[in-house]
């Protein structure tokens, strides 16, 4: 007489399991940022001794458990971040690879550094590699140029532009570089000057347009308007800003009475043409330069300079970054405007300003 077979009783409905502490739970909790939370708990020194023990005390204390499994898989290909440069020579890129190499590197990521030299063809090669190596994010300068495609390649949910924008994530980090050359402007109109030339990058390029609407914002709500005969947008490079110079201030008798530089690699070509032109520093013209003040103060007479936070700009876009691929999107939005941060410049005023000469 053969058993009669039972079909297993139904299994109880199982209760909903009770979610695991992340990341960024411990970075609300503590307040600091998931990059900091993210580096203390993998045992990076670039996090201070006494805010590390108490993140991972606190881990301990709310029961937080890795995704071992999940870090290991992820080890294979995503240790790298990419980083899309114009140009290594330009100061704001070669200060924010270095930084971000640093950074990065502490909190257990590699820098792939891509040169497109602003080169549309270039770019989609990089951003097509990049995207192919399955690197965790990309931090991108774009070109005035890129093209669809390349957007298409550069859809990558950790995506962080960096001093420039062309729409391609709603993260970045930029120099408010409008409001700067308002400041810059005003300047110049404070002292009297009303012939001012404005020599900057392409209006193409997000950043050549802030500046140039900064300079043109100034003179209206002075009641004036930036003469475009007295402006030149040309390509970053020191050789354009050394012969934008010698056309705006070649000819002693139509010279402006005041100079403003939109370009750190510009301003370094003007310092050469002015020293050429042997032109009197501010007594025929004023000049306002762009960029890191440290060179522009040692030079004679010293320059006056919208100073540019090129470090904290990169400090800031490692950290967004690394908030991105450690945590994902939702963790990397700002308290005003999600994922996009703003850093101001400042004016450092010095002796190559002053009030115009009068004309005859």
């Amino acid at each position: 007489m053969s058993a009669t077979k039972r079909s297993p009783a139904p299994a109880a409905p199982a209760a909903p399991a009770e979610r695991a502490v992340r990341v960024a739970d411990l970075a609300a909790e503590l307040n600091v940022s998931t990059a900091t939370v993210s580096r203390a708990l993998n045992g990076s020194p670039a996090v201070r001794p006494q805010i590390a023990r108490r993140i991972i005390d606190h881990a301990r204390l709310r029961g937080y458990v890795p995704n071992r499994i999940a870090r290991s898989l992820a080890a294979r290909s995503k240790t790298f971040v990419g980083f899309l440069v114009p140009d290594v020579q330009n100061l704001a890129y070669s200060i924010a690879a270095t930084t971000c190499a640093r950074l990065l590197g502490a909190a257990g990521y590699q820098l792939i550094l891509a040169i497109t030299g602003d080169d549309p063809r270039r770019e989609h090669e990089a951003a097509v590699g990049l995207a192919g190596a399955q690197v965790a994010g990309i931090i991108a300068a774009p070109s005035a140029d890129i093209t669809e495609d390349c957007r298409a390649a550069l859809a990558h949910p950790s995506v962080v532009e960096f001093n420039r924008t062309a729409g391609l994530a709603p993260y970045g980090v930029f120099c408010d570089d409008r409001a700067a050359f308002v400041e810059a402007t005003r300047h110049l109109l404070d002292l009297g000057h009303t012939d001012i030339a404005y020599l900057g990058t392409t209006d193409a390029v997000s950043n050549g347009l802030w500046r140039l609407d900064g300079v043109r914002d100034a003179h209206a709500e002075a009641g004036l308007a930036l003469d475009p005969e007295r402006v030149r947008l040309v390509a970053p490079t020191e050789e354009n800003g050394h012969a934008a110079a010698h056309e705006l201030l070649g000819a002693r008798a139509a010279r402006p009475t005041a100079l403003l530089v939109g370009s750190s690699n510009l301003s370094v070509g003007v310092a050469r043409a002015v020293r050429e032109l042997a032109v009197g520093v501010p007594e025929e013209v004023s000049v306002v330069v762009y960029g890191d003040p440290k060179w522009s103060g040692l030079c004679d007479p010293a320059l006056t300079t919208v100073a540019v936070p090129y470090r904290e700009m990169a400090q800031v876009v490692a950290d967004l970054v690394l908030g991105l691929v450690t945590e994902g999107q939702e963790d990397a939005a700002g308290p005003d405007e999600p994922g996009r941060r703003w850093l101001p410049a400042a004016l450092v005023v010095r002796s190559s300003t002053g009030p115009p000469r009068p004309r005859g």
